[in-house]
């Protein structure tokens, strides 16, 4: 009884020790990099989403093999630095990748989804190293923003015989320790910062000739000026083809668009498609998320030079 009891504890014993080894985080390392792997974490902030690449195994002049992940293969996802929030969008068949036995990425062999671009790592090309984009061609629709206020991110690698759940699912459930399928005894993660993007917009001024019988002409090479929220006043000219003039980029806040009438009357004023009461040479707006994009103002003055 006694002997059986023995036996019975060893055989359990043997069972979590496997588990464990099983279950265990693969030796080696990650980080995250740009396309050809030469900037480790790019220890600024990397500029785009779509700008970060997944590496693996020896970093810059660290030899060959040093830090090298096991060979075989793997899956990797983005989430928010607690890792509760799920930031890929694809599915995490399509998120895997092939490790040699040089302990450096040397294929992307995801499915079911639009491709992870690859790079070629110029630290050690002698390997056939390469480096994955975090963000399929999709970007920047994928992977999602983090919800971190700092822009912060994070990359998880977990062997695909680790991996808990369903591979041709986006997300899968799997309690606690365990992330998305990615159980965190198991993955190598890597927090990084995005710099947050800021929203844009692009402004259309257009100058308007009207003549007595009602009839549209551009005011081509016409002296308009806009002001920015730091309030510098830049000045311009209407393009000598059909009489506007685009600046894209602009970023929210307050700006001023003005118009030199060069001694002409002034008729209208009209914004996005719609007529203000009374025209004027001066329009001031503040533009913010929402609101139309391009905004598109245009000066109209009468034109009582004979044509």
């Amino acid at each position: 009884m006694k002997r059986n009891l023995r036996n019975s504890l060893l055989a359990l014993s043997v069972m979590i020790s496997t588990s464990l080894v099983a279950y265990g985080a693969p030796s080696g390392a990650i980080f995250t990099t740009i396309a050809d792997g030469t900037i480790v974490n790019a220890n600024t902030q990397y500029t785009s989403k779509c700008a970060v690449y997944l590496d693996g195994g020896p970093g810059q002049n660290a030899p060959a093999k040093a830090a090298g992940l096991p060979a075989g293969d793997y899956f990797f996802q983005v989430t928010d630095p607690s890792g509760q929030t799920l930031l890929s969008t694809d599915v995490v068949s399509n998120r895997r990748f092939h490790v040699s036995a040089d302990g450096v990425i040397t294929a992307y062999t995801g499915i079911g989804g639009p491709v992870h671009p690859t790079g070629s790592d110029q630290v050690h090309p002698e390997l056939g190293a390469i480096t994955i984009s975090l963000a399929n061609t999709s970007c920047p629709a994928d992977y999602l923003n983090t919800p971190n206020n700092g822009g912060v991110y994070k990359a998880w690698v977990t062997p695909v015989t680790s991996f808990v759940g369903d591979s041709t699912k986006v997300d899968n459930t799997c309690g606690n320790g365990c992330y998305h399928g990615f159980l965190s005894s198991a993955s190598k993660t890597d927090n990084f910062k995005v710099a947050p993007t800021l929203p844009t917009f692009c402004l259309t001024i257009t100058k308007q000739l009207i003549d007595q019988f009602g009839g549209v002409s551009q005011g081509t090479l016409w002296p308009v000026a806009l002001t920015d929220p730091d309030g510098v006043t830049n000045n311009f000219f209407t393009s000598d083809t059909d009489g506007s003039i685009t600046k894209c980029g602009l970023v929210a806040g307050a700006y001023t668009v003005t118009e030199d009438p060069q001694g002409l009357d002034v008729v209208g004023l009209v914004v996005n498609g719609v007529n203000v009461t009374p025209p004027d040479v001066v329009y001031s707006f503040s533009w913010s998320v929402g609101k139309p994009n391009p905004m598109v103002v245009v000066f109209q003055n009468f034109n009582n030079i004979p044509q």
